[in-house]
């Protein structure tokens, strides 16, 4: 069985690219694990964390979110921003930050739909009158 490569990158280059034993990340629909063998696979994840296991022990990676790809024995992640730890404790503020941007992020995203929607009801109703 081919091993499984586990490769992170950002628009600056590559963050990881390691062998890994296990790669646990999270979707829409929950936590899943990727061990290799894995059938292919496509995911879009949420800011947050992916955890890998490897001959050193456990890793972490915090992402702003991004696109993860599973073929041939390799894992590709591409996120804006990741940053790799091997400390939990010293990654969970920077999970915690990218999910505080996330938020701020929609709130903007909402800001403009409601915007949208009374220009277009102002519209309505000037044309009504």
């Amino acid at each position: 069985m081919k091993p499984l490569v586990l490769e992170v990158r950002t628009p600056t280059g590559i963050v990881l690219e390691r062998e890994v034993r296990s790669i646990t990340a999270e979707d829409r629909s929950g936590w899943f694990g990727i061990r290799p063998g894995r059938a292919d696979v496509m995911a879009v994840l949420p800011p947050g964390l992916l955890v890998y296991l490897d001959a050193e022990g456990e890793g972490f990676v915090a992402l702003s979110g991004g696109l993860l790809g599973m073929w041939d024995g390799r894992c590709r992640v591409v996120a804006t921003e990741a940053t790799p730890a091997r400390d939990l404790a010293s990654i969970a503020a920077e999970v915690a930050r990218l999910e505080r941007q996330r938020e701020e992020r929609a709130e903007v995203h909402r800001g403009v739909v409601r915007d949208l929607a009374r220009e277009a009801l102002r519209r309505l109703l000037g044309d009504a009158a």
